[in-house]
């Protein structure tokens, strides 16, 4: 029976027929691979005739790729009928089709120029869109431009570089601060600065990502993001997007730079009166106004215990403030290594930043990675990420810089380096009203530990041609230590340290995520956009705090090592946000475009009838060069657009629980085995509600003469109403203030970005750039009856004037604004009002930049100017107060005849003063009547500052063609802040600066600014 079935089988036709199929396909088969071919060659730059490195050379729809050698050469096997794919950053890239002669070719790329009308860029969501479609202000700056100065923190590679954006440095310590506006404040008592989106995630900060795994920073300067990303947006963004890899090209990336500082803008001091009282030689007195330098011995200090004591000459000494800041260094190495091939790419980095501060003993070093990878599973693309930093800082508090500061110029205490000298501490510091700098340094320590992880993960799928569905969820982490430590010293009276110690630790976690539908259509001459969206966020944190004020063996920092209590505390809070949102886009025949956004948001910290809230907006583009038949072929418009847009947006400046009744523990408490606790003095209004912005925007951009010109210009508009601020009240309610919705804050605002090729040729290309911006901030309306209100000392909210405004106390002037003085004494006296300066942010704001390439030589430069603005010194009434300050000497400590003063010699009649000096010239006048009167430390904050220089050179691939390690090498030097002019009037510091979030305040806290230059070194391989 088997073999009946096995000859019915082998007889079968099919059999028969198969037997017969199986030659033809070997055949077939064997043809087919003969066919195939290594196809060989070369690529050149088209002008020039040079070979390119680094040219990624791929087989279309398959995953063969290679890259050109070092002399432009590649090899890869491809067959008759397909397309070899030629790419390379910055040229257009080429296509050639394989036939059967195809063995050898050479293959030019001409340097690619983007027209206005074809960019894309990076919009809301991570979405990329054609410029040309959005109706409101947006810039992107590439990698190139944003680490042209070799930064650490990315946010200042945007200094000077967009229009209407303000970026601040609080000082200059080795892991500072940084203060963001764009468009100006919306808010008086919340936060004004814009949101930040990495790759499509909101994030609270992005200063510890490495600006070189950047791709692109696109900075949305309106409230149109708002829509689509929540509340934060209503100050802008800046959507960052990092690097991917490329898609049949393996590419290793490792760069070096090393740059060095030194203090500039320092306060002036006087060198001509020494350490004493009232012209009176004091050996243990820190404050300058004993008699003039005559360069005599004297002693300095009391005697030590083993009978010894400090003699000094009485005369200055050179650079005395300037020898306690050192050199700062920073060594920034960067390594990556990318690729890909047709269905997946990654990208992987690491980089280590290490930091010495131009104090002694302070340092940061911060190490990180990064991994970007993307895979594509036929309908469904996923994207993922993941990038840890571990940052580590150390440092020391307040004191040493303004110490130095008040010191007599004839004490050299930078010879008291050395704690071991018992001139050193404080028993044998030679006064105890002020302690060694040094010793400050060494035994006042503060140390940081922040650990940051973030991460996303994406999933797009295609349901239809015309529809796709998004899924993206991200987290943000942060975990950070914090100790802050003060030396236990044995001595009598002030010189006596207690010592404590101070343990924090803060976490912080957000989940952000959002599913998206994205559907679009094309009807004819129409083109339809619909996205939809729904967003979950959650922010938790929890942080502790324990301490102990009085240590009981030296040198050891547990808080159990302690005489007393231990104080502490302890938060936790969580803040939840849902929203819905949406956008319809319509085209028309790809020139004139029209978008719809709403976004309905509920949030936790709003009572439960005022949580929920909707804003809608609206916006418009027309690119009229194609919709004019006229334009479309000139030679002088290459691209015009005009663009407008209307948003009211929804805003809630509160943090967690404000509005509810928080009790805290009294002092004191617990007694024993008795609690007690205290209601909060704010008023917890139930009935607070949303702020609301209410923005508008027109403006036009055009591209002349094949977009070697480019002018972008527009007005903005912004009125914030109902903003929540805490007013005062009257305690008979058991409150001493409530949070109410009363303020209005209106903008005003015109910007102009220019930027245009005033030579391009083969060889040389010359590009220079301006934009400007004017911002005029009002504060329009107050709490009830309420024309100012105190923000931050001198920082005041107006009524009437720019916000923030600078309201100093001052003297009694006439209606000239002379100063009156007392016919007796000839001394000044208090106005009874404070004086209205002027506001502390710059109205008007301009960068420059331009760029040179010549051959592989780079120069690139970048200004910023500030103008309009005021600001206040707290270091000019110590320096006073201390007399080291140059004012106090020029009169040369005699009696003086106040220039333009006058007497009251009848009510409301003044006459020139002229005779009637002081009655002191030294310290009972300087710290009476000029110490005291604000007005004195006030100056102008106009500066132009040289923010980045670079040069640098790429070798040529001649000098690389020998060996077939490295691709592409580059060389250069970088300057950061090289050079700041500044107004006359200011002699105190860096008028960029800020403090406690005022900008235009200089705080005796803050350390000096620093310029830097240094060397970078890049490889490829």
């Amino acid at each position: 029976m088997t073999y009946s079935y096995l000859s019915f089988f082998l007889s079968s036709s099919l059999v028969q027929r198969t037997a017969r199929v199986i030659p033809v396909l070997l055949l077939t088969a064997t043809s087919a691979w003969s066919q195939q071919r290594t196809v060989t060659g070369t690529v050149l730059e088209q002008t020039s005739g040079n070979a390119l490195p680094g040219v990624t050379v791929v087989v279309k729809e398959t995953s063969t790729g290679t890259a050109t050698d070092a002399e432009g050469r590649f090899s890869l096997p491809a067959q008759p009928g397909q397309v070899l794919l030629f790419s390379f950053i910055g040229y257009s890239p080429r296509e050639v089709t394989v036939n059967t002669s195809t063995e050898l070719v050479t293959v030019s790329l001409s340097e690619s120029v983007t027209e206005l009308a074809e960019v894309v860029v990076t919009g809301a969501l991570g979405i990329k869109r054609s410029a040309r479609e959005l109706g409101g202000g947006n810039q992107q700056i590439e990698t190139d431009r944003l680490n042209q100065g070799r930064v650490v923190n990315p946010l200042l590679g945007l200094s000077g570089k967009v229009a209407g954006l303000r970026i601040n440095l609080v000082d200059s310590k080795v892991d500072p601060q940084v203060q963001v506006l764009l468009r100006g404040a919306r808010s008086i008592s919340g936060n004004n600065a814009p949101l930040y989106v990495v790759d499509g995630v909101p994030v609270p900060n992005i200063n510890r990502l490495n600006p070189n795994d950047i791709e692109s920073i696109n900075v949305l300067k309106g409230a149109n993001a708002a829509a689509l990303y929540g509340s934060e947006g209503v100050n802008g963004a800046l959507l960052v997007t990092t690097k991917t890899g490329q898609r049949g090209q393996s590419r290793v990336s490792y760069t070096n730079t090393s740059t060095f500082g030194q203090v500039y803008l320092l306060p002036p001091t006087q060198n001509e009166f020494g350490m004493g009282v009232d012209g009176v030689y004091n050996p243990t007195q820190f404050e300058s106004w004993g008699p003039r330098f005559d360069g005599e011995t004297r002693p300095v200090g009391s005697a030590l215990a083993d009978g010894t004591r400090w003699e000094l000459p009485y005369a200055p000494v050179d650079n005395l403030k300037e020898d306690l800041f050192q050199t700062t260094t920073t060594q920034q190495n960067d390594l990556s290594f990318s690729g890909g091939d047709e269905r997946s790419t990654y990208f992987f980095s690491l980089q280590d930043v290490n930091t010495k501060g131009i104090i002694p003993g302070d340092k940061t070093r911060r190490t990180g990675g990064r991994f970007n990878g993307s895979r594509t599973f036929g309908k469904l693309a996923t994207s993922y990420n993941f990038n840890y930093v571990q940052s580590k800082t150390e440092t020391t508090p307040d004191g040493p810089w303004i110490t130095a500061y008040q010191m007599p110029a004839n004490v050299p205490f930078h010879e008291l380096q050395d704690l071991a000298n018992p001139l050193a501490n404080p028993s044998g510091f030679f006064t105890d009203m002020q302690q060694n700098p040094y010793f400050q340094i060494a035994n006042n320590r503060q140390l940081s530990e922040q650990q940051t992880l973030n991460g996303k993960v994406e999933f797009n799928y295609q349901l239809r041609p015309w529809l796709r569905a998004v899924y993206r969820v991200g987290l943000f982490n942060t975990s950070t230590d914090s100790r802050s430590t003060v030396g236990k010293f044995v001595g009598t009276g002030r010189r006596n340290i207690a010592g404590s110690v101070s343990d924090g630790s803060e976490t912080f976690r957000r989940l952000n995520s959002d599913l998206i539908l994205n559907a679009e259509k094309t009807f004819g001459d129409f083109n339809f956009r619909l996205l939809a969206g729904q967003n979950l966020r959650t922010d938790n944190t929890k942080s502790t705090g324990l301490a102990a004020s009085a240590l009981v063996v030296p040198d050891l920092f547990n808080p159990e090592n302690r005489v007393g209590e231990l104080t502490g505390s302890a938060a936790i809070t969580e803040y939840r946000q849902v929203a819905g949102y949406g956008e319809l886009t319509a085209g028309f025949r790809n020139f004139l475009f029209l978008t719809f956004t709403g976004r309905q948001e509920w949030v936790s910290v709003l009572s439960e009838e005022n949580r929920s809230y909707f804003y809608p907006g609206v916006s418009t583009s027309f690119v009229f060069n194609e919709a004019i038949p006229a334009l479309r072929d000139s030679r002088v418009l290459s691209f015009g657009k005009l663009f407008a847009s209307y948003n009211k947006t929804g805003n809630v400046n509160l943090a967690p629980y404000s509005l509810q009744n928080v009790y805290s523990q009294g002092n004191g408490f617990p007694f024993g085995g008795l609690a007690g606790y205290l209601p909060g003095t704010v008023y917890p209004n139930p009935d607070i509600r949303p702020e609301f912005v209410t923005s508008y925007e027109a403006g036009f951009q055009v591209g002349l003469f094949e977009d070697r010109l480019n002018l972008e210009a527009g007005y903005v508009y912004s009125d914030s109403r109902d903003q929540i601020f805490t007013a005062t009240t009257s305690a008979a309610t058991g409150y001493r203030s409530a949070r109410v919705n009363a303020a209005r804050l209106t903008n005003n605002i015109i910007e102009a970005t220019l930027s245009g090729d005033v030579v391009r040729s083969a060889n040389l290309r010359w590009n220079v750039g301006f934009n400007f911006a004017h911002i005029d901030n009002q504060v329009k309306e107050l709490y009830g009856d309420l024309t100012s209100v105190n923000k931050f000392r001198q920082a005041y909210a107006i009524k009437g004037q720019a916000y923030p405004s600078l309201q100093l106390s001052d003297y009694r002037r006439d209606p000239e604004g002379r100063v009156i003085v007392d016919a007796r004494t000839g001394y000044p006296s208090a106005a009874p009002q404070d004086t209205y300066r002027g506001t502390m942010v710059p109205p008007y704001q301009m960068g420059f930049n331009t760029l040179l390439d010549y051959k592989g030589l780079r120069l690139a430069a970048q200004f910023d100017w500030r103008k309009g603005a005021f600001l206040y010194s707290e270091i000019a009434n110590r320096m006073i107060t201390s007399g080291t300050s140059p004012l106090t000497v020029q009169y040369d400590r005699q009696p003086f005849v106040i220039p333009n003063s006058v007497i009251e010699t009848a009510p409301g009649v003044f006459m020139p003063n002229t005779e009637v000096p002081t009655q002191s010239g030294g310290k009972a006048y300087w710290n009476g009547y000029v110490a005291p009167y604000q007005v004195n430390y006030a100056a102008s904050a106009d500066f132009l500052k040289l923010r980045e220089l670079q040069v640098s050179y790429s070798l040529p691939p001649g000098l690389l063609g020998r060996q077939k390690l490295v691709k592409e090498a580059t060389v250069g030097v970088v300057g950061q802040n090289l050079f700041t002019i500044r107004a006359k009037d200011n002699v105190y510091g860096d008028p960029e600066y800020s403090y406690n979030n005022t900008e235009g305040y200089l705080s005796f806290r803050q350390v000096p600014p620093f310029r830097s230059v240094g060397f970078t070194v890049n490889l490829t391989l």
